[in-house]
């Protein structure tokens, strides 16, 4: 019954009714439309009556928003129907909803009839008269009806109509929020999206795109009405802006030379907290206003360039570094692509911005403990270490090192580095920290080498000198607890402090015993010690190599043992080979130091597979005879001589005697067995002891017997494999599966067998057997007596240190880089070819740095800083210093993999071999002094 009562009501003409209280009219109408056929009928056949004079005419908001709800409800669609909202987003709920063909329709028909009033639309735009608001229910609406690229098409023809309702009736007037601008620019933005065809038109038409650039903005950032405003407009404005520079290079370059968007960068991307969306369309942009293409003009390169130039000059006028770091890091990041562009930085105090900026986030990362801020530093030291390297190439000229000495912040820039260095900071953040301090010393050499060396000596001698407990961050390497990092990724240290000290008590494992952990204290430690290790390479060239810097490197190396680090035997032994005078001044300072005594007593009796590293033994046979008297007693040392003795003796005879079983034992024990045997060569060469064990030379000569044995074994394997192979290949047949000795074997002997398979080359013997030969020249170091293959050079353009996936790796580096140290390892002894010297092997060494250490060479560092050191020694043929800086760090890993050669089982025959032969001539001369 009450239905019918509702029919009755369309029997006259609605309008008449809805003049009198259009608002309860419409929203009574758009309640029946959707379940009355007849209401529904009438409603859509008469829109060209009531939409303009209801939706957009009326003065009465509430009338708008009940005519566009009529408008939803005539939309044969529930999911339509409620997911409409009269508020203002880009957002399009509609997006993915799916319509009937008959509810499509309707839609379609609905919305043609709206674009149709976008002609008079203009008649309401009119602030003096109409206000600001009158067309958001209108494009509120047509943007809720894009639900497919169709719609977005439907517009195409109306395009013209749109930009005379915008330009120049909403564009110009200065009105601080025109709503009605903010509604168009929303649906012209979603009409565009995903459909080029709008933005061709756009793009296509020359008045558009010289006028649409012009829009009057107020960037009031204290009134929050207008910063509301902003914040919904100014996002769907620059995201028209970036969709047209997308599609046209020409409108591009013709849009990043507007006067418009300079105001937008300097007054807007300040702000980003305030204005997010926008901001990131801002800086969306400004990648395309620099993004060079393969084809392009030399005067687009060159507009290009002037707008970066432009543009960072902006920034380094307009910005607070200590407030818009998130500015300076997302702009730099885009514009300082060349070393032109970085030299601008620099030029215009751009080092002072940017330590303002680290200043400010180094305090929050220490003190504001709801800040996350340290992705913020790592970027921002990223951007600090590309600026200064781009000065290295020109600190020839007066205006770079004008511009760096007026930077006067530099030293307490590099103090708070420091305090990032420790076991609170993430690796990303040290490492980056690391880097920077590197490039500071090779830029100032003289400066930082008078600040930090004493501040890092006095750090480490407190931490060994002090019984307070270390405070350990969540980041230090331990054993245990390891997946529990990434839930203490918040805790900050109690004080910036600089901790990068390791003392034995937080050692959890010798190396050898956990990979894993290994690898983790290398990690952690391997780049500080790098750092350390360039601190003395560069204060060699400026021969400013100090008592403290002798004393630092020492305690350094001492706490690096566990790592088995070669950087500073390797660094002492080519200062040991020089003749100058500060050289013999620097041994003399080392030689007298307790700490190198300690360093080289713990290798011999707690490290000893360090000696497997050719470097650190051939450092030894320099040393351990200039420091013997405080390492060793006479009595200590023959007692130590006997203790290894027995050790050797002890491990041969647990060997299992099946000898399948015994080849996986001696090549599991030959890593322990040469460091013993080389430790025994070194404690004989500077003690002979009364009586030797007349076990040991039995012993020896079973297990090199067994040694060769189980080389032979290998090789008829190897032969067989390739057999196998080569069966493959000339039949195509699917080849015999290798034979599986044990898989403990398979994996201990075959992984150390590297893939370039040479022929075992035999241990040479002394060439002079005279008594008159001192106990130096019995040392011989087997792997480093033959002429070895040259090497292949290496070049990585990168500080930082790449780590092998897998212990294969660790081979295979250690293999490739064993044919690069045996250029500069001969010893210097009677019986064995002699040390060349450090100036006429430089070839050698440079080529040995680039394939296995990570340090500076004297003469790389040298070149860099002729005009910043006061040196008159001649400068050496100088190398990249990004090359010499690299790391493949090979013997620095310390792994067995350090073991010279190809296979494990040569080298130990080798070794064997140079000890019976050291032995034998000890105890002939022990039975002749006897006779």
């Amino acid at each position: 019954m009450k239905t019918v009562k509702n029919d009755s009501l369309f029997l006259g003409d609605p309008l008449q009714v809805i003049e009198y209280n259009p608002s309860q009219c419409l929203d009574w109408l758009a309640v029946q439309t959707p379940r009355n056929k007849l209401a529904h009928s009438w409603v859509l056949q008469n829109m060209e009556n009531w939409v303009e004079r209801f939706l957009l005419a009326h003065n009465y908001p509430r009338v708008r928003t009940s005519a566009a709800y009529l408008l939803v409800s005539l939309i044969p669609s529930n999911s339509f129907r409620q997911m409409f909202r009269s508020t203002r987003s880009l957002h399009i709920p509609t997006g993915d909803l799916p319509l009937s063909p008959d509810t499509t329709v309707v839609l379609h028909q609905v919305y043609n009839v709206l674009l149709g009033l976008l002609s008079r639309a203009k008649l309401y735009v009119d602030a003096a008269v109409h206000g600001t608001t009158k067309l958001v229910p209108y494009f509120s609406f047509m943007t809720y009806c894009l639900i497919s690229k169709t719609e977005k098409l439907m517009f195409s023809s109306y395009f013209m109509d749109l930009w005379n309702l915008f330009q120049p009736k909403l564009s110009e007037p200065a009105i601080a929020t025109n709503h009605n601008k903010q509604a168009l620019l929303s649906f012209w933005y979603n009409v565009c999206v995903d459909c080029p065809e709008n933005v061709r038109l756009i793009v296509q038409n020359p008045v558009v795109t010289k006028n649409i650039a012009f829009n009057y903005i107020l960037a009031d950032h204290d009134d929050q009405d207008v910063v509301l405003f902003n914040r919904g407009m100014l996002p769907a404005y620059y995201g028209i802006l970036r969709l047209c520079c997308e599609q046209s290079p020409a409108f591009t370059r013709q849009l990043a030379s507007h006067q418009n968007i300079q105001w937008a960068f300097k007054n807007l991307t300040p702000h980003a907290s305030q204005y997010p969306g926008a901001v990131e369309e801002l800086f969306n942009l400004m990648q395309l206003f620099v993004a060079q293409r393969p084809d392009m003009r030399e005067e687009e390169i060159e507009d290009i360039k002037q707008f970066k130039k432009t543009t960072i000059s902006c920034y380094l006028r307009c910005l607070d570094g200590r407030s818009c770091w998130t500015t300076l890091i997302s702009a730099f990041r885009i514009l300082l692509e060349s070393d032109e562009d970085r030299l601008l930085v620099v030029f215009n105090r751009g080092l002072i911005l940017m330590t303002e900026s680290f200043n400010t986030l180094h305090m929050m990362y220490h003190e504001a403990t709801a800040c996350h801020v340290t992705g913020d530093l790592v970027e921002l030291l990223s951007i600090f270490l590309s600026v200064l390297k781009s000065t290295r190439p020109y600190l020839q000229r007066k205006d770079v090192k004008q511009a760096l000495i007026q930077w006067q912040e530099r030293i307490e820039f590099a103090h708070k580095l420091l305090t990032l260095l420790n076991s609170y900071s993430p690796p990303e953040l040290r490492n980056a920290c690391i880097d920077v301090l590197k490039e500071l010393v090779l830029l100032s050499p003289h400066d930082f080498l008078h600040t930090l060396v004493p501040f890092l000596q006095h750090n480490h001698c407190t931490y060994h000198h002090s019984n307070i407990p270390m405070s350990l961050g969540p980041y230090f390497p331990c054993r245990e607890n390891l997946k529990l990092i990434g839930g203490k990724s918040n805790i900050r240290p109690p004080r910036p402090e600089l901790n990068m000290c390791l003392l034995p008590t937080m050692v959890e494992a010798s190396k050898g015993k956990d990979d894993v952990y290994d690898r983790m204290l290398l990690d952690y430690f391997f780049s500080y010690h790098q750092f350390i290790h360039l601190l003395c390479r560069v204060a060699i060239n400026c021969e400013k190599f100090t008592e403290t810097l002798v004393k630092m490197s020492v305690l350094v190396a001492y706490e690096g043992l566990p790592l088995h680090l070669a950087l500073f035997p390797k660094l002492w032994t080519e200062l040991c080979q020089t003749q100058s005078a500060m050289s013999k001044n620097c041994v003399k300072l080392l030689c007298e130091d307790p700490v190198f005594a300690e360093y080289i007593k713990c290798i011999l009796m707690d490290e000893r597979t360090f000696l497997n590293n050719n470097i650190v033994y051939t450092f030894l046979t320099h040393f351990l005879l200039k420091v013997q008297g405080q390492v060793f007693s006479e009595a200590n040392c023959a007692n130590l001589i006997n203790t290894l003795v027995t050790n050797l003796i002890n491990q041969y005879q647990s060997l299992e005697s099946d000898f399948s079983n015994q080849r996986v034992e001696i090549s599991k024990a030959s890593s322990t067995l040469n460091g013993d045997l080389r430790a025994l060569a070194l404690l004989l060469s500077v003690h002979t002891p009364k009586q030797l064990n007349s076990a040991l030379i039995p012993t020896l000569q079973e297990l090199l017997s067994k040694c060769r044995a189980c080389q032979q074994q290998r090789n008829s394997l190897q032969e067989q494999e390739a057999k196998e192979r080569k069966t493959k290949d000339d039949e195509g047949a699917t080849p015999v599966k290798r034979r599986r000795v044990s898989s403990d074997e398979e994996h201990t002997v075959d992984s150390c067998i590297s893939d370039t398979k040479t022929e075992p080359r035999e241990a040479l013997t002394p060439t002079s057997t005279s008594d008159n030969e001192t106990r130096d020249s019995s040392i011989i170091d087997p792997g480093t007596e033959q002429d070895p293959p040259s090497p292949e050079n290496s070049s990585v353009k990168e500080y930082r240190m790449e780590v092998p996936s897998s212990f294969s790796e660790d081979i295979m580096l250690a293999t490739r880089s064993q044919h690069t140290e045996e250029q500069s390892g001969n010893g210097k002894f009677e019986e064995c070819k002699e040390f060349k010297d450090l100036q006429t092997s430089k070839d050698s060494i440079g080529a040995e740095e680039d394939s296995e250490f990570p340090s500076t060479s004297i003469s790389a560092v040298l070149s860099d800083l002729a005009d910043l050191r006061s040196c008159d020694g001649q400068a050496l043929p100088s190398q990249d210093p990004d090359t010499s800086l690299s790391i493949s760090c090979g013997h620095s890993r310390g792994l067995f993999s350090h073991m010279q050669q190809h296979d494990i089982l040569d080298i130990l025959c080798r070794t064997i071999e140079s000890t019976i032969h050291v032995v034998t001539r000890i105890s002939g001369k022990g039975n002749q002094a006897a006779s």
